[in-house]
């Protein structure tokens, strides 16, 4: 799906006589970008995650499973056991729409909080940190962040997992394989990759139902008219709902990264360390605040040192 949306953004964007093998593999993939140190390091930290990403993911895979597990077992407790029988195209259609809405939300609401608390936002940092966006920028993610993403959605598909077979009658293990389903249509309609790129892909009108790469690469500019914009994944309702939707336009000028004062992101070590330094100093800084004013616990984190986004709470 990355490349038929790389492929559509070309032939859109470049005129008729310009269109070649040649064209095409220039636009996909700059060499000014892909050999820019942002993408480098890209690649440096994501080869650095494989050592810690199971360890990470890993618990909450199993815990999300066992949680389903016992809000089924819960509902049949409660309600009585549903007899498992033919599922129709229908229900399953139904199941899977579902289940996608359910993820969508909770990626875009963890999005949202991570914007919106000073200390969510230093680890998200390192995220934002990316000068030119590849699709590898995916990957560039501090491992608490994914903890905490990993709680929210791990949390509420869970549920919603439990719930649904109990209501559709249909075991565990066929609804697991619906929720890959899920996982793996709601990417490739979202031209996931597309979104940490410079392929500036639009939809046009239906950016009012679907969030398009685009959008997505507005969220990432350091302009201050574009911070705290486009949370979403795939449906940009969570968006318009929050007031945070930001429609791409021809011509739009953005610019990947983080506004000056946020922190150094230029090495691996940085983009594991710096997030976790700046939260300290908060911390210490609030604490001798309470103290220097006599109450307090100085439990509470403070802002970082340079302004986060405009909503960001301590």
């Amino acid at each position: 799906m990355t490349l038929v949306g790389s492929f559509i953004a070309f032939w859109v964007q470049v005129s008729a006589g310009q269109r070649s093998l040649r064209g095409y593999l220039r636009f996909s993939f700059p060499p000014e970008i892909l050999r820019h140190r942002s993408s480098r390091l890209d690649l440096f930290y994501m080869l650095s995650l494989k050592l810690i990403h199971p360890f990470a993911i890993l618990p909450f895979v199993v815990g999300n499973i066992a949680l389903a597990i016992a809000v089924h077992a819960g509902l049949t407790q409660l309600l009585g056991e549903r007899p498992a029988g033919e599922m129709s195209g229908l229900a399953w259609a139904t199941m899977l729409l579902l289940l996608i809405i359910v993820e969508d939300f909770m990626t875009f609401f963890g999005h949202y909080l991570l914007h919106a608390y000073a200390s969510l936002w230093e680890l998200h940092k390192t995220h934002h940190s990316a000068e030119f966006l590849v699709p590898l920028t995916n990957r560039r993610l501090h491992p608490l962040q994914t903890i905490f993403e990993q709680v929210c959605t791990a949390t509420a598909v869970g549920v919603a997992a439990g719930v649904l077979a109990y209501a559709f009658a249909l075991p565990l293990a066929e609804f697991f394989v619906a929720k890959v389903d899920a996982y793996y249509i709601v990417n490739a309609l979202s031209f996931h990759h597309l979104r940490h790129s410079h392929v500036r892909l639009s939809y046009g009108w239906l950016e009012r139902y679907l969030l398009s790469p685009a959008q997505h690469q507005l969220h990432h500019s350091c302009l201050r008219e574009h911070w705290d914009k486009n949370f979403g994944l795939l449906f940009s309702c969570w968006d318009r709902l929050f007031g945070t939707i930001a429609y791409s336009r021809p011509g739009d000028v953005y610019q990947p990264g983080l506004p000056p004062g946020s922190g150094e992101f230029s090495t691996v070590a940085q983009l594991y360390l710096t997030p976790l330094q700046r939260i300290a100093q908060s911390a210490v800084h609030r604490l001798g605040r309470r103290q220097a004013s006599g109450g307090g616990t100085g439990s509470e984190l403070a802002p970082a040192a340079a302004p986060p986004p405009p909503h960001a709470a301590p």
